[in-house]
């Protein structure tokens, strides 16, 4: 059953050190309701990155469909053209990608159509307490806590990776299946791969970066590490019999105090 929600970035107004960005929203044919976006000063295109933390708060927070709610069977109409080129990674608004990066991969695959058509807006007595979002908070790529793993995100092209690897063809169920992977796999190890492998790795991403695999899988999750997160940046398949698993793998999961330019 498809779902659809629909956004609509109506007004700002610029306080002293942050700007408030009105976003009307609408699930089905009933449920219309608003959300302030608090935004900073510096953002410039506010409307669409309104919209874009709109649609990562609306899914990911409150959950208006449900908690585990993917880009399978989901449409979203937005009044900002920049949002549907950033779900198809076209977008020339740097600053945006920051806002709106679960379109890339939590909900790759949703239909994003633009519509600028303003009859659905809710009124006054549909509105009641409408909630303040920080959107500056909620920038960057979402991040999962693992069981003594540490905190991950996972980039579009490692989803990608993923799909092609397992043969998966419904992104709700690579996103899921990569998610549970992650964090619940407690048979998961680092190893360490052959020089000509790692030194190809080392020239893509400048440092070493952090491979992991399950003793069962021919499969390699790529990390890099970002401050005090752990970026999947992609996933490959490949014979492990040359693989030397780290002896202690609960300590190799520590993110060491270093930062990879990404």
């Amino acid at each position: 059953m498809n779902k659809t929600l629909t956004v609509f970035a109506v007004s700002e107004s610029a306080l002293e050190t942050y700007c408030v960005v009105r976003v009307y929203w609408m699930t089905g044919k009933q449920r219309k309701k608003a959300v302030d976006v608090r935004l900073a000063l510096t953002c410039e295109n506010k409307l669409a990155a309104a919209e874009a933390v709109a649609i990562r708060y609306l899914l990911g927070e409150a959950c208006v469909f449900n908690k585990n709610c993917t880009g399978h069977n989901l449409r979203i109409v937005v009044a900002k053209g920049a949002i549907k080129k950033l779900g198809h990674s076209k977008s020339r608004l740097e600053e945006l990608y920051d806002y709106g990066y679960p379109l890339l991969n939590r909900y790759m695959g949703a239909n994003i159509i633009v519509s600028k058509d303003n009859s659905w807006f809710p009124s006054v007595e549909q509105l009641g307490i409408v909630p303040c979002v920080d959107g500056e908070k909620l920038r960057g790529r979402e991040t999962f806590e693992t069981n003594d793993k540490g905190v991950i995100s996972i980039t579009r092209h490692a989803l990608e990776r993923y799909q092609e690897n397992c043969g998966t063809v419904n992104p709700q169920t690579t996103w899921k299946s990569l998610i549970q992977r992650l964090q619940f796999n407690a048979g998961i190890e680092k190893v360490e791969l052959p020089k000509n492998v790692l030194e190809h790795k080392i020239g893509k991403y400048g440092e070493p970066p952090e491979v992991w695999r399950h003793p069962d899988s021919t499969l390699h999750f790529v990390f890099c590490i970002k401050h005090d997160c752990k970026v999947l940046v992609t996933v490959f398949d490949r014979n492990t019999k040359f693989d030397k698993a780290f002896h202690s793998p609960k300590e190799a999961w520590a993110v060491q105090p270093k930062k990879i330019m990404m």
